[in-house]
């Protein structure tokens, strides 16, 4: 009776052992979610004491130390519990997170893939390996990843963010803007969601969808700088130059050592004629910036309006010095050069530009008019073709074609080259006039003018019948007067020219 007695009470003290280790360990897990440091590494480490191979007690003192800032102590827990249980996924993980923030991608990486392939549903694992890969430019593997993710959890908003980045890189637009609206139906205050959404729907043209979600960003995070820069430019797309100005010069007053708002606000300037505040502003900002080879080609523009010339050729020399791939450049200073009546240098400037970038049509057609200028026709007569064939809606190479084939005795030639471009000049001042009637129509609009507001947006429609924007506005001014059928005409022409309309006014 005693053997029996004593046999049992060893195995109770070797119970109690056993559990000692994982009741610290619940203590410990307790302790740190409750943001209790202190406690959870002492009852990680008791638990340790108790059982030193414990690889789960490794791990939770790994994430105090994590949170305590100690990289290089949680990376050191963390490989003792992988040393400890090799197939442990969250070990991996965790030590690959650590690394990947001591700068390690390419360890983290291999951690991460081991993770995954211990627990294929480690949606942790599978989420930062597809983050990771995103980072690092490795687009398509990182599409896999993050597929995963949102297969086992759908409701994982970072996931369906970068898998939303992941699929515009891509050039897959749908899928992207999917995803991004996936992540703000679960989280509906995730201002970079908003705000990269918008810059989707600012490619595809629909300005008002990518107004609303800056907007919509900036609600959210007011401090959002690009978001604000975006709508700035978007405001200045959209028609609505002051408005533009205001929230760019807005943004430089608050953050006056951010290159890019006063790159935008200086080229907002310039967009509006306002070529003495762009030249203060880009002036500032090549002081700012001294390397910024795209602010100097901005301050060169603006001072070529001014008829500066000669600062306006220094600017432009200085943004090729620093960035000879900006073709740009040497194409603007061959224009400064053939204003000017150097005509032998424009020569020089534009082929420099077609160096950078053979498919520069504007520097084609430039070349043209100087070549024909200096009598070589056929020379010009190649370059201006060349130009056609890259953009054969630029209507100034169309009138120099008509002047060369004029000189080289085709008439008929001449005469068909010449009505194409007037055809597109006219285009282009219908283009013009129905933007005008846009902006006044929306203006009438919000001011209630409703029968002022249906007239200018037809004759917007009517000067350009392919303008996605001013179709819309007359649908949504035509729905606000009750003439439901007739907006749903408007509304479906313009979602025949511009599809991706039908998913972007699905939902908010």
């Amino acid at each position: 009776m005693l053997a029996a007695l004593a046999c049992l009470a060893v195995a109770a003290r070797s119970e109690a052992r056993a559990a000692a280790p994982g009741s610290a360990l619940r203590a410990a897990r307790q302790a740190l979610q409750a943001g209790r440091l202190d406690v959870a590494e002492e009852r990680a480490s008791e638990a340790l004491r108790r059982a030193p191979d414990d690889a789960g007690a490794q791990v939770l003192l790994g994430r105090v130390r994590e949170e305590r800032g100690d990289l290089a102590a949680a990376e050191a827990a963390y490989r003792a519990a992988v040393l400890a249980r090799p197939d442990l996924a969250e070990a991996h993980d965790r030590l690959g997170f650590v690394l990947g923030r001591r700068g390690r991608t390419e360890e983290a990486l291999d951690c991460f893939r081991r993770a995954v392939e211990h627990d294929p549903r480690r949606v942790e694992a599978w989420y930062h390996l597809g983050a990771t890969l995103w980072w690092v430019e490795q687009v398509d593997g990182a599409a896999l990843a993050l597929e995963r993710v949102v297969a086992l959890q759908p409701t994982h908003s970072e996931a369906q963010y970068y898998l939303g980045l992941t699929r515009a890189r891509q050039g897959r637009r749908e899928e992207a803007y999917r995803a991004l609206s996936a992540a703000l139906r679960v989280a509906p205050n995730f201002a970079l969601a908003y705000l990269r959404r918008g810059a989707l729907r600012e490619e595809w043209g629909d300005l008002e969808g990518a107004l609303a979600d800056y907007r919509r960003a900036l609600t959210r995070r007011p401090d959002l700088s690009e978001a604000r820069s975006r709508l700035g430019l978007a405001l200045m797309l959209h028609g609505e130059a002051d408005a533009a100005l205001d929230t760019l010069r807005a943004l430089v007053r608050d953050e006056p050592h951010n290159q890019d708002a006063r790159h935008n606000l200086g080229t907002a300037s310039l967009q509006k004629g306002d070529l003495a505040g762009a030249v203060a502003t880009l002036r500032e900002l090549t002081q700012l910036a001294p390397r910024n080879a795209e602010a100097f080609y901005n301050l060169g523009l603006a001072l070529k309006q001014q008829d500066d010339f000669g600062a306006a050729e220094q600017a432009l020399r200085a943004a090729i010095e620093l960035d000879p791939r900006l073709p740009e450049a040497p194409y603007s200073l061959g224009v400064v050069a053939w204003q000017t009546g150097r005509a032998d240098e424009a020569v020089t400037h534009f082929r420099a530009a077609l160096q950078v970038k053979p498919d520069y049509a504007d520097a084609h057609a430039m070349l043209a008019v100087v070549l024909r200028q200096r009598g070589e026709l056929e020379a010009a007569l190649g370059e201006v073709r060349e130009a056609l064939a890259l953009q054969p809606e630029l209507a100034e190479a169309h009138l120099t074609h008509a002047q060369l084939l004029q000189q080289m005795q085709d008439p008929a030639g001449a005469a068909a080259a010449l009505a194409e471009a007037e055809r597109l000049n006219q285009k282009k001042a219908d283009a013009q006039a129905a933007a005008f009637a846009l902006a006044a129509g929306r203006a009438h609009l919000a001011a209630g003018r409703r029968t002022a507001a249906l007239a200018s947006l037809r004759e917007a429609v009517r000067l350009a019948p392919t303008n996605v924007d001013a179709l819309r506005a007359l649908a949504a001014a035509l729905a606000r007067s009750g003439r439901a059928r007739e907006a749903a005409r408007y509304t479906a022409e313009a979602r025949r020219l511009a599809p991706f309309l039908a998913l972007t006014d699905a939902r908010p």
